[in-house]
């Protein structure tokens, strides 16, 4: 690949930038950025994918730009699509709006255009490079990489913990252990996800809304997931259903009564393998991946989060650290000594470390998924 050069990086960055804020509302595509420059440096165009995934990036910025993009530059966070879906190809428009160069920040991995987008522009003649491994790129598109690689969304979860190593009450559940600046922090990563999930117990203790309450975001409406064991169905019917899928098992019922009565009263479920009574939480993301899911927040508690963990299925860890005490009678964060230790052991390492108010932020990531 050929390096990008100083300014070609910085429009390349600025794609990304302009397209980030409104991840989480694109539906099943890919959140893209596209810039329209001119050869002497003025930005003549600029489109992120609208909300729901169309229209795309590239048209936007083109339309703007006008007849001014002919023999300007193309910067796009992903390679322009080859495919015809609800709307032509971005890469015809591209061609036909007389570009002189496009510079990609990341390859489309679907395999409908799987660099045939980048290799039709050339054979028109259009000069196109390829960034290696752009950050802000990759970042952008995590979630969609991760279901078309994967076939499962990107998984982010996120844990409160007090100074004493504690997320909540036994008899109360969740109680208040961050500052403002965090609980802002916490709304922000709702609003860029397209789902938020919690486990049964958590649900069933807390009936957290898991909604977005920012001020200009109230419509951000991430799907709300609850992972329910066996034992939690006959809960189902106390449970808020409006905007929510149950991730259950499909086992036979050992000691829960009337459980086919208390799920077919909830219109969106889905069934998962059994383990143990419990669903299985792989299958469960596989299903979330067939339906556009590309990102999840995971809000429960130590349980959920262990068995995410056990399962390999956590890809980034953000540990909210307060310095107030529970006290004895707190549910610890998890069932090992140090979830920071366990976090090393399983192959995550600390990204980013800094303080929201008075509570400290610290970012892991699953080197392993690299």
């Amino acid at each position: 690949m050929i390096p990008l050069s100083g300014d070609d990086l910085r429009w390349l960055d600025a794609a990304a930038r302009i397209a980030l804020p409104y991840r989480g509302t694109t539906g099943e595509n890919p959140t893209v950025g596209a810039i329209i420059v001119s050869p002497d440096g003025v930005m003549l165009g600029r489109g992120v994918t609208a909300p729901g995934g169309r229209p795309h990036a590239e048209p936007q910025a083109l339309a703007m730009a006008g007849e001014k993009a002919r023999g300007a530059t193309l910067y796009v966070t992903l390679e322009p699509c080859n495919h015809y879906g609800r709307t032509p190809p971005c890469v015809d428009a591209v061609i036909a709006s007389g570009v002189g160069r496009v510079v990609v920040g990341a390859t489309d991995p679907d395999p409908r255009t799987a660099g045939e987008g980048i290799q039709r522009l050339r054979a028109a003649g259009i000069p196109v490079t390829v960034a290696d491994r752009h950050a802000p790129s990759q970042e952008l598109h995590e979630g969609f990489f991760s279901r078309i690689q994967r076939g499962r969304p990107f998984v982010t979860a996120k844990l409160a913990v007090s100074a004493d190593g504690m997320i909540g009450l036994a008899d109360k559940g969740n109680v208040p252990i961050t500052g403002a600046a965090a609980r802002r922090w916490t709304h922000m990563q709702r609003a860029l996800s397209n789902a938020v999930m919690v486990g049964g117990h958590t649900a069933i203790l807390d009936h957290p809304r898991l909604n977005v309450r920012l001020p200009g975001l109230e419509d951000r409406k991430p799907l709300r997931v609850i992972v329910l064991a066996r034992e939690q169905m006959n809960h189902i019917a106390n449970l808020d259903t409006q905007g929510t899928v149950f991730i259950i098992e499909n086992g036979e019922p050992e000691s829960v009564s009337h459980r086919h009565e208390a799920v077919e009263s909830v219109s969106d479920i889905i069934e998962s393998p059994s383990d143990d009574g419990r669903p299985n939480l792989l299958a469960g993301l596989e299903k979330l991946g067939q339906r556009g899911i590309s990102t999840v927040l995971v809000e429960g508690g130590a349980r959920l989060n262990d068995a995410l963990l056990d399962a390999g299925l956590i890809d980034r860890f953000h540990l909210l650290e307060s310095k107030i005490e529970i006290g004895p009678h707190g549910v610890p964060a998890t069932v090992h000594p140090s979830l920071p230790h366990r976090l090393t052991q399983l192959g995550f390492a600390p990204v980013d470390n800094r303080m929201l108010g008075c509570d400290r932020l610290t970012t892991f990531e699953n080197k392993q998924d690299q």
